[in-house]
């Protein structure tokens, strides 16, 4: 049987000398719980129970009108992958993402530079650099779409000016990806830009004292000492554009929606057509968790990228 005995400075233990747990700390562990809970019911109602349900949906052939759901294995899967126009969105979004990956990451590498390097000013530089990246897109994508219109577009009216004829940015096969990427690289290389900033931040300034006094300056001190140090940060940057190229929807949506003849088409903007367009529940589901696949796949390769290939 154990015993409560009170020791000098009036601390309550037991005969074995095992101070008692008070009784508020067990309260005080829930508040943490209790503030997480809402979010986490968020996220379990709005994520993660979707999430199972298309997995589930993606295995079946779901009707509209709320009967029964049709057990149809891999079929959905194998539509996808054999259909040309989904084959032709997959495609588009390799070529969308290689287009927008490397420019954007460079520029962003390059505007870091200038903001880092900038003594006065720096807060409005960095600043003013960071706004696309805090517009609306939908917004933006609007503004773009009459930049790049054919008629009355403001790119063609210059274009006029300068005894150049209109080109068909949006309306043309040859064109509207590249458009489209263009407006990638204007969203994407600004946040590549604080990625890359913050990084530069981490560079500790005895190297720039070193690489002076070395003399080793300019792209040597960049590529052979600043981005080996900054790995971590190149490889964030990297996966954040790759995810953002490969995610794209908003843009293509409002500007295109994935004509002409598809050859702005993306994984996404198919799969939206898929599941509200053509009302194949189970093709849409088949196709997004294909894409979840992917997304994870890269996440993999990130982490072990900054583990330095350890297992």
């Amino acid at each position: 049987m154990t015993t409560l005995t009170r020791t000098r400075d009036e601390k309550i233990v037991s005969s074995d000398n095992s101070p008692l747990r008070p009784p508020r700390l067990a309260r005080t562990n829930l508040v943490p719980v209790l503030f997480l809970l809402p979010a986490g019911i968020g996220i379990g109602t709005f994520v993660i129970v979707p999430a199972i349900l298309s997995l589930a949906a993606s295995f079946f052939s779901v009707p509209l009108t709320g009967g029964a759901w049709r057990w149809v294995g891999l079929a959905n899967y194998e539509r996808v992958l054999t259909d040309s126009a989904v084959l032709q969105a997959i495609g588009n979004t390799f070529v969308y993402s290689v287009i927008t990956i490397v420019p954007s990451l460079a520029i962003g590498l390059g505007l870091a530079l200038l903001a880092n390097s900038v003594v006065r000013g720096r807060a409005f530089v960095r600043t003013a650099l960071f706004l696309p990246m805090t517009a609306n897109l939908v917004a933006m994508a609007v503004v773009f779409r009459w930049l790049f219109a054919f008629q009355g577009g403001f790119i063609n009216q210059m274009l006029g000016l300068a005894g150049f004829g209109a080109v068909n940015w949006l309306g043309d096969t040859n064109t509207s990806l590249l458009t489209l990427a263009l407006v990638g690289v204007w969203r994407s290389a600004s946040f590549s830009m604080m990625i890359f900033f913050a990084g530069l931040a981490t560079v500790p300034g005895t190297i720039h004292e070193a690489t002076r006094a070395e003399g080793i300056l300019g792209w040597t001190k960049l590529t052979r000492i600043t981005l080996p140090i900054m790995k971590p940060t190149v490889v964030f940057a990297t996966v954040v554009a790759v995810l953002g190229s490969v995610q794209v929807f908003d843009t293509i949506n409002v500007m295109t929606q994935g004509g002409p003849q598809g050859s702005s088409e993306t994984i996404l903007t198919m799969t939206w057509k898929l599941g509200f367009g053509y009302f194949d529940l189970g093709a849409a589901s088949a196709l997004s968790f294909l894409l979840l696949v992917v997304l994870v796949g890269i996440g993999l390769i990130q982490r072990r990228v900054l583990a330095g290939g350890r297992k």
